[in-house]
């Protein structure tokens, strides 16, 4: 019999995020100017990535929706994105492939029933409280933060922790060094 690995364990092997946009990078809203999306995206969460970077972490937005605004929020976090995508869980091992990483050592946050293939494949599955209960109930971790509110921050600043990563990183910035 196989033991199930903890979180804390699954959060150890973690070298990549592959992660969801709305509803978790956002908070799930669609907002309409006209014939324009507009998306609000949370600053936490992109420094959230940015340490995920910096610890050498890859970083993918695997989305089924995309637009103008979510291709702007890739490009100026420097990660890759991968829109269109209704079949998250063959997307989501094309992004190991690219990465040249096992899942078990890859994260998956996501929120919603198009998620679940990628949650289930992944070394670690994260989810947000509005999350539909299908998701939370299938996570390995719930943030406590809303998707939008600092949700991915959250997360990536708990894996670094058990990692050991994460006061380091926050020494750097302490002495001026980071970024």
């Amino acid at each position: 019999m196989t033991r199930v690995l903890t979180v804390a364990e699954r959060m150890a092997k973690v070298k990549a995020l592959v992660c969801d946009v709305d509803g978790v990078l956002t908070d799930g809203r669609l907002n309409y100017l006209g014939d324009q999306e507009v998306k609000s995206f949370s600053v936490m969460d992109g420094f959230g990535i940015t340490l995920a970077k910096e610890a050498g972490w890859q970083v993918a937005l695997l989305t089924a929706r995309g637009g103008a605004a979510v291709e702007r929020r890739a490009a100026e976090l420097s990660i890759h994105l991968e829109t269109g995508q209704r079949k998250k869980g063959t997307a989501f091992l094309a992004l190991c492939e690219r990465f040249s990483l096992a899942p078990e050592n890859v994260a998956y946050m996501g929120d919603d029933w198009l998620d679940l293939p990628a949650m289930q494949i992944a070394g670690i599955a994260a989810t947000v409280p509005n999350a539909a209960a299908a998701v939370r109930n299938r996570a390995h971790w719930l943030s406590s933060l809303e998707g939008g509110h600092g949700a991915v921050r959250e997360f990536i600043e708990a894996v670094l922790r058990v990692q050991g990563q994460l006061e380091p990183l926050l020494d750097r910035y302490l002495k001026g060094a980071g970024q």
